[in-house]
């Protein structure tokens, strides 16, 4: 089978408004900005990758990530379509612009040998797994959403900490515990939003409580400070925006770890993401894949990741909600599940 080359790129920008804001412990948002690349072969078919960097979570700048992919794909034109995707190097100084670029070489590939992207990256994936539903910070509408997220089949609610004052938190989310049905648990997300001392309150606060997990509950974490945490805890410690440093450092340590949580867009594509989740297992730690509140293109991206990991833990896509708009349907999400089609490639389509 013949390469056909590229002949043509093109980046269309976006601006879409939050429905109800964002926060987290490291910053909140009103819009979610990024690009579109479109990549197109000599046989008219066409590839999409998003680019949306989201520097609180890891990534590079906008204005650097803009830059670094106009010029490597265009940089790429002329070239075989397998040989492009073979020659690639992710840029660790500007990961979401290699993952959008990667994206979008592995759609156009995938399409082309009739295969979805997951299956291309990995023969035995599955089609369905389990998603957590994104209910926010402890606000005046957080049950609301819970009683929504839990009607609609979620048994693992992810709700942000670290953004008002402990007592107020606190006392909100025992409300939102003593509402839970049986067999609804939480996932808390710090965001690296506090010290030792704060942690360690924190921890025994929750004991006894239905928590599936905790994500970056320091805001320094080192692999002493995690396993100091992690003895008597009985739920998973998770390492999220602090992950990308501890890879640079060549892991040091994994006893604090029982879970990462992986971004294609942070970690520079799903080939490296699905590396990565390769090299925590074999250290016995668990992976989930999360969005960075990427739009509809972006989502199908980690969706067809998460397919690709397996396992039975609850990935994190569950954030197109959040946006007013979006740039066309996302993947699908039933009963608390992902049900990806069979649709070659990437499986996303513009309107």
């Amino acid at each position: 089978m013949s390469d056909p080359a590229l002949t043509r790129c093109r980046i269309e920008p976006y601006d879409l408004e939050f429905a109800d804001g964002w926060r987290s412990a490291r910053g909140g948002a009103d819009r979610r900005r990024g690009q579109i690349l479109w990549l197109e072969d000599e046989s008219g078919r066409t590839g999409a990758g998003e680019c949306a960097p989201l520097p609180m979570a890891g990534t590079e700048q906008p204005e650097a990530a803009l830059s670094w992919l106009e010029a490597a794909a265009r940089s790429l034109i002329g070239s075989g379509v397998e040989s492009s995707l073979g020659g690639f190097e992710f840029s660790a100084d500007h990961p979401a612009a290699s993952c959008a670029l990667e994206c979008a070489l592995l759609d156009l590939l995938s399409a082309r040998a009739g295969r979805t992207l997951r299956h291309w990256l990995s023969p035995d994936s599955g089609d369905r797994f389990r998603v957590n539903a994104s209910i926010g910070p402890l606000d005046r509408q957080v049950g609301r959403r819970a009683r929504s997220a839990i009607a609609a089949g979620f048994e693992v609610l992810k709700v942000k900490l670290a953004t008002a004052p402990p007592e107020a938190e606190r006392a909100a989310l025992a409300k939102l515990v003593a509402s839970l049905p049986a067999g609804v648990r939480l996932r808390l997300d710090a965001n690296g939003g506090w010290d030792q001392r704060a942690a360690r309150e924190w921890l025994r606060f929750l004991s006894g409580w239905p928590i599936e997990s905790l994500e970056e509950p320091l805001r320094e974490p080192s692999p002493t400070s995690l396993e100091r945490l992690q003895t008597g805890c009985d739920f998973p410690l998770a390492l999220d925006e602090s992950l990308p440093g501890w890879l640079a450092s060549g892991l040091p340590g994994a006893k604090g770890i029982r879970r990462a949580v992986l971004k294609p867009a942070v970690l520079g594509g799903a080939r490296r993401t699905l590396a990565v989740a390769s090299r925590f297992r074999e250290l016995g730690i668990d992976c989930v894949v999360t969005t960075t509140l990427e739009a509809a293109p972006g989502r199908w991206l980690v969706a067809q990741c998460a397919a690709a990991l397996d396992g039975d833990l609850a990935h994190g896509l569950d954030t197109g909600g959040w946006l007013a708009r979006d740039l066309g349907e996302g993947p699908p999400l039933i009963d608390g599940c992902c049900r990806l089609p069979r649709r070659p490639g990437l499986g996303f389509q513009p309107p």
